[in-house]
């Protein structure tokens, strides 16, 4: 049986390609897509961001 399809959109970027580098390093570390890792990274940045929201980004 197929998994169900997340409800999602795609996006498209035009990023450094040394970042593009560490990311597929970090995603093949962690045993996940790119996709996944970067989904992970960013939520974990917006949850700290809603904690601290007082800060300035950098």
């Amino acid at each position: 049986m197929a998994r169900p399809k997340k409800d999602g959109s795609y996006v498209n970027f035009y990023i450094d390609r040394k970042l593009v580098d560490e990311l597929r390093d970090y995603a093949e570390e962690k045993g996940q897509t790119m996709t996944m890792a970067l989904e992970r990274i960013l939520k974990e940045y917006f949850e700290q961001k809603k904690e601290k929201p007082n800060t300035k980004d950098e």
